[in-house]
């Protein structure tokens, strides 16, 4: 009976301990995709070797964005030690300054625990001063706030980054990915990769993406199975919002003719690769408003609009409402 005490002990000591910090109108998938992950590495690896607690601000259940309700198995308890804890966020994470929520976040990280963003995760660890001198993933909608907000910390357009003690990710199906990756880093060459590719088997996913594949947007993820000139030119628009680029340019970086370009954007989206472009701005521009507190002003220039007159008359006549009308309107 000693002999299968001290085994049970020891196996216990094995488990790591996955903390999900979930904060009101999360993203359901992100969470659930995580915990599926190790709920089949737990399976295939024939012992509990991870555990998973949900935390939220409050110690009550939490509010996923479909309205469907989460119960916590802790609140912020400082004797809280997870081996790992990633903050599951979405919608306005710019909302979150919990003082409690981000002291309890800088504690942990004094104790050595490691720390995650999921879909707009990263957007409370950058507030907490716990992504200085690292690099971030968040979804690809929140990029124009997180860089306004945080200029100086190192946001990457990858589905999920590691960096250290840092993981984070856009949420959504690459939650899957970098918990895949997680399980393959905590488990160890010997068993971690054949455990993983099992999970991924068991949950149908086909391919397991890296930390070098990027997000994909909206806009792209249509174009590419349209056009490959197409997405091209698209990701030259999205790569260049505050200083937009000539037809000219744009044309010469896809290797077309101006009249070739403008040709292409007809037959696969009705519009000229102009109104296109102006589009896929006003889009950034409006973002920029809902989600921060910048200027109108700053975010007219962010957007590539060179004064807060031009700016506002476009917004205008394409969303009609003024931009400060429609920051209200939102908040």
């Amino acid at each position: 009976m000693a002999r299968d005490a001290r085994i049970e002990a020891a196996l216990e000591a094995d488990t790591r301990e996955i903390g999900f910090l979930l904060i009101d109108e999360f993203p359901l998938l992100s969470l659930s995709g995580a915990v599926d992950v190790l709920r089949h590495a737990n399976r295939f690896a024939g012992r509990k070797r991870f555990l998973t607690r949900v935390y939220t601000p409050s110690g009550g259940p939490a509010l996923a964005s479909n309205l469907l309700e989460i119960a916590a198995d802790r609140g912020l308890d400082d004797d809280a030690r997870p081996h790992m804890l990633f903050v599951v966020c979405g919608f306005h994470p710019e909302r979150v300054t919990d003082e409690k929520v981000l002291s309890w976040l800088r504690r942990l990280a004094s104790r050595g625990v490691g720390l995650g963003g999921i879909s707009a995760g990263a957007f409370v660890l950058a507030r907490a001063g716990l992504l200085e001198g690292h690099q971030c993933a968040v979804h690809w909608e929140y990029a124009g706030p997180f860089r306004e907000m945080w200029p100086t910390v190192e946001l990457t357009d990858r589905l999920y980054v590691i960096d250290g003690a840092r993981r984070t990710c856009a949420g959504g199906s690459a939650t899957i990915d970098m918990f895949l990756r997680l399980v393959v880093d905590e488990l160890g060459p010997e068993h971690g990769p054949d455990v993983a590719a099992k999970a991924a088997e068991q949950m149908l996913v086909e391919r397991v993406r890296s930390t070098m594949d990027r997000q994909t947007s909206a806009a792209l993820f249509h174009a590419k199975s349209r056009s490959e000139g197409l997405a091209a030119a698209i990701e030259a628009m999205e790569g260049a919002m505050d200083a937009p680029l000539s037809m000219l340019e744009l044309a010469q970086i896809i290797g077309l003719t101006r009249r070739q370009l403008h040709r292409l954007f007809r037959e696969h989206t009705g519009q000229s690769p102009t109104d296109f472009y102006r589009e896929l701005r006003l889009r950034y521009a409006r973002t920029l408003l809902r989600r921060t507190s910048t200027k109108v002003i700053d975010v007219a220039l962010a957007s590539g609009f060179g004064s807060h007159s031009h700016f506002s008359k476009v917004y205008r006549e394409h969303f009609g409402v003024s931009p400060l009308k429609d920051r209200r309107e939102e908040g």
